[in-house]
């Protein structure tokens, strides 16, 4: 292993056991509660580590958004490669996958807890580049162009509007989400 490779993949580590006591400060404590110092006594990291990878309480936010994006990201991967010989299948197992990993995430839950810091959920549901553009740019560049960005952003759209205020079953709101998108 060569020297920077061998950095890189500690940083990526210790990036981490960021992320990992943040969302269980998160999921224990709420929003409010998490604050860098505690971020960095729980990974047992120097705070001035965590500056320097992520930045403010703010940035750390925003990176525990975009992984949890990457995981919800791979669980759509894993729904449209379930069958690479129906794209509709494929996209309906993905939603369904989606809806599945949105309704145990323990960073969702905290954020839609009551009494939860609104400024969480306002980068949930208010900045787009938060989550629904990284989610479309994602999901776009899986599917290619067997289906429209068009399509891809209302199905995002609709995933997310099933996870943030769900009135049916995992089932009936994939069901839902298809019958829309065609």
């Amino acid at each position: 292993m060569n020297g920077p490779a061998f950095y890189d993949e500690l940083r990526a580590i210790r990036l981490e056991r960021f992320l990992d006591a943040a969302v269980a400060i998160i999921t224990e404590d709420g929003w409010d509660r998490l604050s860098m110092t505690r971020v960095a006594q729980r990974s047992r990291v120097p705070r001035q580590s965590l500056y320097k990878e992520v930045g403010t309480k703010s940035d750390l936010g925003e990176v525990v958004v975009s992984r949890e994006v990457e995981r919800f990201v791979a669980r759509v991967r894993e729904g449209i490669d379930a069958h690479p010989d129906s794209i509709d299948r494929g996209l309906r197992t993905a939603a369904h996958y989606a809806l599945e990993y949105g309704q145990t995430n323990p960073v969702l839950a905290a954020v839609l807890r009551p009494g939860h810091d609104p400024k969480l959920l306002a980068m949930l549901t208010v900045r787009p580049e938060a989550v629904l553009t990284q989610a479309s740019s994602a999901i776009s560049a899986i599917v290619g162009d067997r289906v429209s960005e068009g399509t891809v952003d209302t199905m995002v759209r609709l995933i997310l509007s099933h996870l943030l205020q769900p009135t049916v079953t995992i089932d009936e709101a994939a069901d839902r989400v298809m019958r829309a998108v065609h």
